[in-house]
């Protein structure tokens, strides 16, 4: 692996090299050139990963227990601005400030709500007034909590802008990472003919299958989740009951999404959809049709941080991973922390520092 490099053909020089175009790597490529810094990419193109099937939803709280997210106060304006600096560089709109509703199922939780929207660490997130339910096809007799500062970013159409972006600018390998290929030192790396000071990995749940880090507790996370046609619910909200119900126009909705720790594979099940359904229909009182079923494999961890730093023992070689199923909402924060640390040498969070698992690294 760390045999001298060769001399014998031309090697094209980056600052950066990413592995892997999913969320992680868009956001912190995207992230790298705007701060000047060269990247080449290596991404094999496939049309279903979780990035990009997911309905890109994002929200401030978790609202199985009336919570704010980590950190959350420090997300959303990094997210904002990320945004914004995409839209106005590639011409587009990706961000739709939708409202998100949270279906209450009884007095007590009607009463936790209210209690809750009073703490100081929440009172921006939540409307303390209810919501009552007008729409005759939903059952909701205790109506619902609003959430503020929630949205949708369309995910697919972000990363494939960024996508046809890097081949233009020739900065884009459209292949499997071959490791066989990588040599580096403490100071450099080369893959194939390119030449960089740094690589960084952002495979997704592949990271499991990489032998520079598959000592990290990764895990891949099955989830699957439908789009359905349900004519005339005219539902303009984004709700939150046993399911997740997103609008997408034209009677369409996304409903979802499952979590399953045990399977690993890609593969839709019966199992799966029948339950997504039958949550769906304990409250919508309408007709489904089923269009399409997907799955994808998410990059989660166990502590439910992010895996973000320097290989233990080459320093040429970091990560960024395992940003779960909010890593939309945390992953501009994050990538800013990250090319600070790359670039002028500050600190990492210590929750999210792989370091915090270099005990698990074979000696």
């Amino acid at each position: 692996m760390k045999a001298p490099f060769g001399s014998f053909f031309l090697m094209k020089q980056f600052d950066y090299i990413i592995v892997g175009q999913g969320l992680a790597g868009t956001v912190l490529s995207f992230r790298l050139q705007k701060l000047g810094k060269t990247v080449l990419v290596i991404d094999k193109h496939r049309e279903l990963t979780s990035s990009k099937i997911a309905p890109g939803a994002y929200n401030p709280m978790v609202l199985k227990r009336f919570t704010p997210c980590w950190m959350v106060e420090k997300q959303l304006d990094p997210l904002y601005t990320f945004i914004r600096e995409f839209e106005e560089k590639f011409k587009l709109t990706i961000h739709e400030p939708i409202k998100l509703h949270r279906l209450f199922k009884s007095v007590q939780e009607q009463n936790l709500w209210m209690e809750k929207s009073e703490k100081k660490s929440l009172a921006a997130f939540m409307n303390p007034s209810f919501i009552p339910n007008t729409n005759q096809f939903i059952d909701a007799i205790f109506g619902y909590g609003e959430v503020n500062h929630s949205g949708r970013v369309r995910l697919g159409t972000m990363i494939a802008a960024f996508r046809a972006h890097l081949l233009l600018e020739n900065s884009l390998i459209d292949q499997d990472f071959d490791f066989s290929s990588l040599s580096y030192t403490n100071d450099s790396v080369t893959y194939k003919s390119f030449t960089a000071s740094k690589i960084i990995f952002c495979e997704g749940h592949r990271l499991s299958l990489n032998p520079l880090f598959n000592y990290l507790p990764l895990m891949r996370t099955k989830g699957e989740l439908l789009t359905v046609r349900i004519k005339g619910l005219n539902l303009k909200e984004h709700l939150k009951s046993s399911v997740s119900i997103l609008p997408l126009g034209g009677d369409l909705y996304k409903v979802g999404t499952t979590f399953n720790w045990d399977e690993k594979d890609e593969l839709c099940t019966e199992n799966a959809k029948s339950d997504l359904l039958a949550r769906l229909s304990s409250f919508v009182n309408l007709p489904v049709e089923l269009i399409n079923h997907e799955v994808g494999l998410r990059p989660t961890v166990k502590d439910r941080r992010a895996l973000i730093g320097q290989h233990p023992v080459h320093k040429s070689l970091f990560v960024f991973n395992g940003l779960g199923a909010r890593g939309l909402l945390i992953s501009p924060l994050l990538s800013l922390e990250f090319t600070s640390y790359l670039e002028q040498g500050t600190s990492l969070n210590t929750e999210v520092n792989i370091n915090r698992y270099q005990d698990l690294y074979p000696c």
